[in-house]
């Protein structure tokens, strides 16, 4: 069934997210899966105790040497927190994208991005990612997509912004970045070896901030398979 859902708000905008019973579900969910499982450990509490390969045998052996009924209670209350933990990462991670008249906006638990109207040429995805370009070819925004690529485009489309299906109309530029590359302006390639730090760490933060730095010098990066590529945009 699919999970996406289109609404349109009282101002016109379109609001693409997932569908609204997908955050009461996983808070539902998972904390119920988290207390089934914390009971079944308890459970096979003993048995895991005569695996002498199994990791953690001496919290195995502390939880058998409480009584039967604190180990069911205290396993299946640990089991729910848990869960209620990893729902609550969940609904965080979800995102919403706002198609609007004045501005494109997007959401993702405390991390908001918004892009004025006048200043977007094109949107596209880049493999689970989705672009932002300006008038000078710059990166705009950039932010993981895991909603319905083809809702998102009709939304863009109604609202008369440039959707382009085929993915990044100059992706054909796009060079792979080597320590001392021709044609980087002063500054870029240190900043493109504090990226690939960051990118052999998986250091969002870090990544996102230097690509914000990046692109302040007219550099526009992209990630394949740890590997950076880079173009320039037109200069301001």
């Amino acid at each position: 069934m699919p999970t996406e859902h289109t609404r349109t708000d009282g101002d016109g905008s379109t609001v693409v997210a997932e569908a609204p019973w997908v955050a009461p579900a996983a808070l539902i969910a998972l904390p119920i899966v988290g207390a089934a499982l914390g009971w079944g450990l308890v459970l096979i509490a003993e048995w895991i105790t005569g695996l002498s390969w199994f990791p953690f045998q001496g919290l195995f052996e502390l939880v058998t040497d409480l009584p039967r009924a604190v180990q069911l209670i205290g396993g299946t209350a640990l089991g729910l927190v848990a869960g209620l933990v990893l729902a609550l990462w969940v609904v965080s991670e979800l995102l919403k994208v706002t198609v609007g008249r004045d501005a494109l906006r997007f959401k993702r638990g405390d991390d908001e991005q918004e892009v004025a109207r006048g200043d977007v040429a094109s949107v596209f995805l880049d493999g689970k990612r989705l672009v932002v370009l300006g008038h000078r070819r710059q990166e705009l925004a950039q932010v993981d997509f895991d909603l319905d690529r083809d809702e998102l485009a009709a939304a863009l489309r109604r609202h008369g912004y440039t959707w382009q299906p085929g993915g990044d109309p100059y992706g054909g530029e796009l060079k792979r970045w080597v320590p001392g590359a021709d044609g980087l302006p002063r500054g870029a390639d240190a900043l493109l070896k504090a990226r690939e730090r960051a990118l052999e760490k998986s250091n969002d933060g870090d990544l996102r901030e230097l690509r914000e730095e990046l692109a302040g010098i007219d550099v526009v990066v992209r990630d394949r398979d740890k590997k950076q590529y880079w173009r320039l945009s037109d200069p301001a």
